[in-house]
C-alpha cells in the first residue's frame, strides 16, 4: 500500500472517532435536557430513547465501514491489481 492510501484510511478512522465523540456528548446533552424535562416539568415519555437508538445503528455501520469491510475490500482490490499486473509483465516478457 502506498503513502496516500494508508492517508486514506488514516483519515476514515480519524472521521469515524469524531463522530464517536459527537455521538457521546450529543447522548449526553440529549440525556441531560430529557432528566431537565422529567424533573421540572413531569415529562415521564422516553423520547431520547428514539434518536439514541438511531444514532446507535448509523454509528454501528459507520465503525463496520471503516474497520472491517473496509479492510476487507482494500485487501481484496489489492490482490486484483497484483494479479492484473502480473498478468501484464507476462504478456510483454
Amino acid at each position: 500500500m502506498g503513502e496516500e492510501d494508508l492517508l486514506k484510511i488514516a483519515r476514515k478512522r480519524v472521521g469515524f472517532k469524531v463522530h464517536l465523540i459527537i455521538y457521546i456528548l450529543g447522548n449526553l446533552l440529549l440525556w441531560v435536557l430529557y432528566f431537565l424535562f422529567f424533573f421540572l416539568f413531569d415529562f415521564t415519555f422516553p423520547w431520547a430513547i428514539f434518536p439514541t437508538l438511531i444514532w446507535s445503528i448509523a454509528l454501528g455501520f459507520h465503525y463496520f465501514v471503516v474497520f472491517k469491510w473496509n479492510e476487507k475490500w482494500v485487501e481484496k482490490e489489492y490482490q486484483k491489481l497484483v494479479k492484473e499486473q502480473s498478468e501484464f509483465k507476462n504478456k510483454n516478457i
